[in-house]
């Protein structure tokens, strides 16, 4: 009898969380679908990524009802696209209030990783992180990302080094063109990683963690290997297993764990032991000085240093591989922005309209972020004309159906159409704005919470890809499978790229003109002068 009840509680037990995993909670609306709740499961199982995911299931009913409820990080959620509910959510910030992982899974590794910060944190606590963050991301020096830039190609060329000497001497294999000019395949990710760790070091916190200048910088080994282990989407969607003595899950703590240590070791020694944060105005010393006036804990500290870091380089390395991305695809345009970069003479980069409308584009159809659910109801409410969400539910938004919403882009809306933002620098700015004040635009958030790095993050990638252009020319590698990561952030997933120099190509196009014209009659040569074309010049005729 007794093993009976036991086994009965236990099944009543093992169907209760069945249940409680395959159904949405009874008091969630229900005039919006419910997502299966296996579906974010697909790629911990099967060989499939995120705009697949998205293509098959959350696409239309998102389309259609602007809103779903998603099973996601071990509850049930209302997650929103539709650009006027979206707004509703950024503009009723005491309704929908941020509710970060230190809330919402304090046990989880993701929340011992980024812990209490500007990004999640709600009202006054929140409103004390802001002002002392905000002035050292909206004014900074942009010279150490121009320095940057420029080692970051020095790495590229290192890489096309070692594959020359590799290559076989005759130029014969897969590797070269039939110009003339060589290509090879670069990996991106660690390269990108290292430059955007070093801007946001440099420019934030006003290090110099040598992630540059050396193959392996300490805090970037380390936080290789916490960004190896973290994003398993098998633990984002059920966080609750880290409160099990699992061992990958220990060890992912563990590396955790030690990053902080490690970022907290080279602020003091760079910035607090020797009083350099007093003769400074970077992010990290304004927290600093906050600290010190007794404004935000210890721990408060680290947290903000902490995630100035992991958002401040991983939004931009996600854009950037993006970019690269897009370029490697889309030729033409590759050709059209290297054009102008190479002829705006004094120009800023912010005021050239190929570059802008390219980059604003990658960013509508591929947001770092693709998916943020960090807002909780505070009270009952109505969102939009008829969806009622209970108090406690947690609300978020699918930046990529925002991006590609067909209501407010058009029928092209899933095409890559960088002329949508307009013809000239004027319009394509008023209508990046326009988009985010209406939320069609939702990468960089809105509202009074909208991204503190979004300036910063624009022209890090604006001087990096035109750095980059005036260069090299490259193409997506024939042996890279094209597809982004199964989960978490959003990017071309292990991106290879083949790079060719620019000055080769160059090169090689003069060493074949001057053979066709060799090749011509005597009375062709006497009769037409001889000059070779210049290739940059043709492309400005195409700009």
């Amino acid at each position: 009898m007794e093993w009976s009840s036991i086994c009965l509680v236990l099944g009543i037990s093992i169907l209760a969380v069945i249940v409680k995993l395959a159904f949405p909670p009874w008091n969630y609306p229900r005039n919006i679908p419910t997502i299966p709740f296996y579906v974010t499961l697909l790629p911990s199982i099967f060989d499939v990524d995120q705009e697949d995911v998205f293509e098959l299931y959350l696409r239309k009913p998102l389309e259609k009802y602007g809103a779903v409820k998603l099973f996601f990080g071990s509850r049930w959620n209302i997650v929103v696209s539709r650009p006027e509910l979206l707004a509703q959510v950024f503009k009723d910030e005491d309704t929908f209030a941020k509710s970060g992982n230190h809330i919402k899974i304090p046990y989880g590794v993701i929340s011992a990783y980024t812990g209490e910060n500007v990004i999640s944190a709600h009202g006054a606590i929140w409103k004390r992180f802001r002002k002392a963050i905000t002035p050292g991301l909206q004014f900074f020096d942009h010279r150490p990302l121009v320095k940057n830039a420029s080692r970051f190609c020095g790495l590229i060329e290192t890489q096309l080094m070692k594959c020359e000497k590799m290559a076989p001497a005759t130029g014969d294999g897969d590797n070269s063109r039939s110009s003339g000019s060589a290509e090879f395949e670069v990996a991106m990710p660690e390269l990108i990683q290292r430059l955007s760790l070093a801007n946001i070091s440099e420019v934030a916190l006003g290090i110099d963690i040598g992630t540059l200048t050396r193959e392996n910088s300490q805090l970037h080994v380390k936080l290789k290997n916490v960004k190896s282990n973290i994003f398993k989407p098998l633990y984002l969607n059920f966080p609750m297993l880290d409160r099990l003595p699992i061992p990958s899950r220990q060890r992912a703590r563990e590396y955790v764990e030690d990053f902080r240590r490690c970022l907290v070791k080279a602020v003091r020694d760079s910035m607090i032991d020797n009083y350099t944060f007093e003769q400074t105005k970077f992010a990290s010393s304004d927290l600093i000085r906050s600290f010190n006036r007794g404004e935000i804990s210890e721990k408060q500290l680290i947290d903000n240093l902490v995630i100035i870091v992991v958002a401040g380089h991983e939004n931009p390395q996600l854009l950037l591989t993006t970019c690269f991305y897009m370029f490697g695809k889309h030729a033409n345009w590759q050709e059209s922005v290297r054009a102008e970069v190479q002829e705006c003479g004094d120009k800023s980069l912010d005021e050239l309209p190929l570059l802008n409308s390219f980059i604003f584009e990658c960013i509508r159809l591929y947001p770092p972020l693709s998916q943020i659910i960090n807002r909780c109801t505070t009270k009952k409410c109505m969102l939009g004309k008829d969806v009622v969400i209970p108090k406690g539910a947690y609300v978020g938004y699918n930046n990529i159906s925002t991006g590609r919403y067909v209501a407010a882009w058009g029928e092209t809306a899933n095409k890559f159409l960088p002329e949508r933002w307009g013809d000239n620098i004027t319009d394509i700015m008023s209508e990046w704005r326009h988009r985010k004040n209406t939320s069609a635009m939702s990468a960089f958030h809105g509202g009074r919470r909208a991204c503190l790095g979004e300036k910063l993050a624009l022209m890090e990638v604006r001087i990096t890809m035109a750095t980059v252009l005036k260069t090299f020319e490259w193409s997506l590698s024939p042996n890279w499978v094209d597809k982004v990561t199964p989960a978490g952030p959003l990017c071309p997933a292990g991106l290879k790229l083949c790079f060719t120099r620019i000055e080769e190509i160059e090169q090689s196009e003069r060493v074949s003109e001057r053979a066709s014209i060799q090749s011509c009659p005597k009375w062709w040569h006497s009769a037409r002068p001889i000059q070779a074309p210049n290739r940059l010049d043709a492309r400005k005729k195409t700009c």
